[in-house]
């Protein structure tokens, strides 16, 4: 027997809202979205053991051989940020290396309130100018290997300034720590 219309339309207007709101398998998100700032070091001439990057999951953090960080930070020759995903640092030296993304996003730092699915780049250095906004995919199969949501991790971050005689940068970033989720909405819980 062949459905009927009513029957038809009740299932498009299903699936309508499905989409809406959603992937429906997607699990909810439950930690709120952490607000951050960090003064760091420019990885060129920093003093020993002095911060030079940042671990989203784990705070400020040194750019080394052990590669536990997923954003290093420099400034060029006119004092302009350099920002580093690790992979850029580490290439095949280090074994796999978790793969972290960055992309250029426009607006100010405070109205991106949600950050980009596709269009990361792995490899690549930014050269940005203070006030420019980064987003950030941390693809995590650590802490997100069996999740419905998916296998990265996103965040925002920027420059806010520079004192390039004392080669420091002050950064703020915005990390969503559910996986699959985009939000980067400081304080708050995603809900897409």
């Amino acid at each position: 027997m062949l459905p009927t219309r009513r029957s038809r339309v009740v299932v498009v207007a299903l699936a309508v809202v499905a989409i809406a709101c959603g992937d429906p398998t997607k699990p909810n998100a439950t930690f709120t979205n952490v607000l951050s700032r960090y003064a760091l070091y420019a990885f060129t001439g920093a003093p020993v053991n002095a911060a030079t990057a940042i671990s989203f999951l784990g705070g400020p953090a040194r750019a080394d051989a052990s590669f536990a960080f997923d954003v290093a930070f420099d400034l060029d020759g006119a004092g302009r940020p350099i920002i580093y995903p690790v992979r850029s640092i580490a290439s095949d030296l280090a074994g796999t290396v978790k793969r972290v993304g960055l992309q250029v996003v426009s607006g100010p730092f405070d109205s991106v309130r949600e950050v980009p699915a596709t269009g990361y780049d792995t490899l690549a250095a930014k050269s940005i100018n203070v006030g420019d906004v980064l987003a950030v995919e941390l693809h995590d199969l650590q802490n997100c290997r069996f999740s419905l949501g998916g296998q990265s991790l996103y965040a925002k971050l920027t420059v806010d300034s520079v004192n390039a005689s004392g080669r420091r940068i002050y950064v703020r970033a915005v990390f969503d720590p559910n996986c699959g989720y985009r939000s980067v909405v400081p304080d708050s819980i995603p809900k897409r």
